[in-house]
């Protein structure tokens, strides 16, 4: 494990006589100057979170640990939080305009940065800019796409030596979606969250996502469903099968299933309104998604999505996203 870096640590050693000492000296006279205050401001890191919509969702059992066992297909989006890592001398601070999104541990990036903080031993703070993009409680993982940022943004910007491996347990830790999100793309989700079987991307079509302005809490959700959990199981060869060989037709073959849409339909009816106007409009399917409150239609190409469009007009508020083959990019 390796601490936060200084810039100076970087510049060579003066060797008597050495081409090492003229550039030594050179940087020694451009000290304080625009040149050295240009390289600090280099010293933070801007990152792209992607939002995350479950094509297939069902809840299998109850765990001894009180968490539910899950088996998802998921799959990034390109709609993105923006995040700035900035390091500061202690102490870890939010900064964000959105009024729904808590600014002390409550947040999940707040938590992310103290936990990556205290496993490494690292006692310099963080600052973490966040620029909303992503509904909060839309079911569209925007909290746990942040937290995966943060941890890779923690990660170069303070020069953490951890694996991939040890990052995603930490993660885990977060919540269920957040070791998802640090990989993204397309991707068979099992157990609480920990068990990512990578399934071919998605390189074609669409998906139109409608957001009521609901934020749903997915502890609420949980503690909501009814009747007996199943136990069946997706054929992980079946579905790579379909996506491999049909993409975005592939999807459209998939059972479109979320267990959690009997709970927050029949509490909030407007959801399944927005379904049965996206398949009046042309869609094959829509489906909510995670907890909700987003619904999405999966639409096979650029036609088909300005057809529905023009029959929706103005009665759902659209947006219109691909996929993409990554949970966090730098941007």
């Amino acid at each position: 494990m390796t601490g936060p870096s200084s810039r100076r640590h970087f510049l060579p050693s003066p060797t008597s006589g050495s081409r090492n000492e003229k550039r030594f000296k050179i940087r020694e006279r451009l000290k304080g100057s625009n040149f050295i205050l240009r390289i600090e401001k280099l010293n933070e890191v801007t990152l792209q979170a992607a939002a995350k919509i479950n094509l297939y969702l069902d809840i299998l059992a109850r765990r001894s640990d009180g968490y539910h066992e899950i088996e998802s297909i998921i799959q990034s989006v390109r709609l993105y939080d923006k995040l700035i890592l900035r390091p500061r001398r202690s102490g870890i601070k939010i900064l964000c305009k959105s009024k729904r999104v808590p600014l002390d541990q409550g947040n999940i990036c707040y938590r992310a940065a103290e936990s990556l903080l205290a496993t490494v031993g690292i006692k310099q703070g963080l600052e973490i800019e966040i620029q909303k993009n992503i509904p909060v409680g839309s079911g569209l993982g925007g909290g746990s796409a942040d937290a995966a940022a943060t941890l890779i943004g923690m990660r170069k910007i303070f020069d953490i030596d951890i694996s991939f491996l040890d990052l995603s347990k930490l993660a885990l830790g977060l919540g269920s979606d957040v070791p998802f999100c640090l990989a993204g793309g397309t991707a068979l989700v099992r157990g609480r969250g920990e068990k990512i079987v990578p399934l071919p991307p998605l390189k074609d079509g669409w998906f139109l996502l409608v957001n009521p302005g609901i934020p749903i809490f997915t502890s609420w959700v949980y503690s909501r469903l009814k009747g007996k959990l199943t136990k069946k199981r997706l054929d992980i060869k079946l579905v790579k099968e379909l996506l491999k060989e049909e993409g975005i037709r592939g999807v459209n073959k998939l059972p479109l299933y979320n267990k959690l849409e009997e709970v927050v339909v029949e509490e909030f009816p407007a959801l399944g309104e927005i379904k049965a106007k996206l398949i009046e409009a042309g869609a094959t399917g829509a489906l909510v998604t995670g907890s909700g409150s987003t619904v999405f239609a999966v639409v096979e190409d650029q036609e088909k999505v300005t057809s529905i469009l023009a029959k929706l007009g103005r009665k759902l508020r659209v947006n219109a996203v691909r996929a993409t083959d990554k949970g966090v990019k730098e941007a």
